[in-house]
């Protein structure tokens, strides 16, 4: 989308913005542009969606420069119509007034740059600190070689094996953190003041099914709005099958649809007509499959974490790479996707072990990989690790504990799951949209205490029980999750091809402190098809391929 330096010592920003959206073509292939100077600058590629074809970019009017991602559905009791007012309506409103999805830059008269990102952080926005100056970008790869190479953290990679995310803030890069969601930043002469959060503001009252049901389907509604063709990915599971829904009812019959079928696990869709969907549109709908085995899930982690700039532990990513790329070869420039829903209604699985939690630590501690990670890890990485997520949970302040992880993860589980989206469906130059992000669903939910949301061995109570007239099957539904099943594909035929990719990695991982002795004591549980090596394996493997991803510029691998 944008990058946008304030910069001193001579470097010069108008020259380092056009080398930033250098890195992102694939974000923009109806345009980019650069405006500013030599002290400060905008730049933005485009993908258009509802803009003007003829505007220039980034937008402009006669006060200002706007680099501009995302889009807004309504400000107050308007609807911008696209580019340029719905820049101007960002930076004019506050959150709590705009309903959207954006991030931000705007260049003023005098070169001070003004940022904001949505509450949610639907919309990526990353922030590089340097002595030389400031710069933010929509993907981290676009920051890494400006004012010269960023590092690399080790404490990012201990944080990321122990958890499957670094909490404490920053990424894997020294000097490299996501722009918080909501915030809104003040960039001049190379320094960062914050003005202020936008919030999620919860509902005045809790909200009741028909009052849940009737807000997703004006959300649905209000993130049709293009003119470019529409898709919906479907799962079969219930927040999919809630979308599909809605469209069927909305009479949507232009209409396309994808999904990824994993072998073994259950998921994916195959026939439309198993969803049971209300009247005739959706008989119009056209939907295409594709099937993802073992070795769709090792061939695609390199260019998945190319994508994403840093390694995961999210056995998704490679399958979510396979949607955009089915996205894409069906033609559509606007995909409906369920992200949110279970970070908002509390849908996974290991939700129902909160209330058990003696401390919110407990929870994100990984179960039964302990003695695997202090294998890997020297003592005092793995203290810290552990430290770093006490240090980062929210302040309990006698909260009970489902309170304190549920707000927690609206950072490290939504957020994460969001960047997936938006990096893999824009790599294919598809936009991703997220209904029970908007119109007012995020606060019906907020306003639902945790006990409202998981209770009696079933999750995700509240979208259920508005949905039990026309879904009731998802009444007792056991959730399936959009995920490789690896602890049975890396046990299996796969084992060999990981063990064999590991050992030949293997200077890649000591090289940033993971014990050669704990790195063989895994593949050794491995070539014996223990499971939690194998659920283990998958971050490794990532980590290996961002590591060999780094080898091709030696001088970010210094620390």
């Amino acid at each position: 989308m944008s990058l946008a330096p304030g910069v001193s010592r001579g470097w010069q920003a108008d020259r380092l913005a056009r080398q930033a959206i250098g890195k992102l073509p694939h974000r923009g292939p109806d345009g980019d542009g650069v405006v500013g100077d030599a002290l400060s600058a905008v730049a933005m590629c485009r993908l258009r969606v509802r803009s003007r074809p003829g505007d220039t970019v980034p937008f402009t009017s006669t006060a200002a420069a706007f680099a501009f991602n995302g889009e807004v559905y309504a400000a107050g009791a308007t609807v911008p119509v696209g580019g340029l007012d719905e820049a101007e309506a960002v930076h004019g409103a506050g959150g709590a007034t705009l309903d959207g999805m954006y991030a931000l830059v705007r260049r003023a008269p005098d070169g001070s740059l003004t940022v904001a990102r949505d509450p949610l952080g639907i919309k990526p926005l990353y922030l590089r600190r340097h002595p030389a100056g400031v710069a933010v970008a929509s993907e981290i790869p676009a920051l890494l070689e400006l004012f010269g190479p960023a590092e690399v953290r080790p404490a990012a990679v201990a944080q990321f094996l122990l958890y499957g995310r670094v909490v404490d803030g920053g990424t894997f890069y020294e000097g490299v953190t996501a722009v918080p969601p909501g915030a809104r930043l003040l960039l001049k002469e190379g320094q960062v003041q914050h003005l202020g959060t936008d919030p999620v503001v919860p509902a005045p009252e809790p909200a009741g099914p028909e009052t849940l049901r009737t807000a997703v389907a004006e959300s649905v509604r209000r993130v049709l709005v293009s003119d470019r063709p529409l898709g919906l990915a479907v799962s079969g599971g219930l927040d999919s099958t809630v979308l599909a829904l809605e469209l069927a009812r909305l009479g949507v019959s232009e209409l396309s649809t994808v999904s990824v079928v994993p072998e073994g696990n259950g998921d994916g869709v195959t026939d439309l007509a198993a969803l049971g969907l209300p009247g005739t549109a959706w008989r119009g709908w056209r939907h295409r499959w594709a099937g993802f085995g073992p070795d769709d899930l090792l061939d695609g982690i390199p260019a998945a974490v190319r994508a994403l700039g840093e390694p995961t532990a999210m056995t998704s990513v490679p399958m979510y790479a396979a949607l955009a790329r089915l996205a894409q070869e069906s033609g559509i420039v606007v995909l409906l996707v369920g992200e949110g829903a279970d970070e908002l209604f509390g849908g996974y699985r290991s939700y129902l072990r909160l209330p058990d939690a003696t401390d919110p630590a407990s929870f994100y501690l990984p179960d039964g990989r302990a003695g695997l990670l202090r294998s890997l890890l020297a003592p005092d990485s793995y203290e810290a690790a552990h430290d770093a997520l006490s240090d980062a949970l929210p302040s309990a302040a006698g909260r009970p504990v489902p309170a304190v992880v549920r707000e927690f993860e609206y950072t490290h589980s939504l957020e994460p799951l969001l960047r997936r989206a938006d990096h893999l469906l824009m790599a294919r130059g598809v936009e991703g949209r997220t209904p029970f992000l908007h119109g007012g669903v995020p606060g019906l939910a907020a306003s639902l205490p945790f006990a409202d949301l998981v209770a009696g061995g079933q999750t995700k109570l509240p979208l259920r029980r508005a949905y039990a007239t026309e879904l009731p099957a998802y009444l007792e539904e056991v959730k399936k999750p959009f995920r490789a099943p690896v602890a049975d594909w890396l046990t299996g035929p796969a084992a060999r091809r990981v063990v064999a990719d590991l050992q030949a990695h293997r200077d890649h991982l000591t090289g940033v402190g993971l014990r050669p002795e704990g790195v063989e004591h895994v593949l050794g549980r491995l070539r014996a098809g223990d499971s939690t090596a194998a659920e283990l394996a998958f971050p490794l493997l990532t980590l290996a391929a961002w590591l060999e991803w780094q080898a091709d510029q030696p001088a970010l691998l210094r620390n």
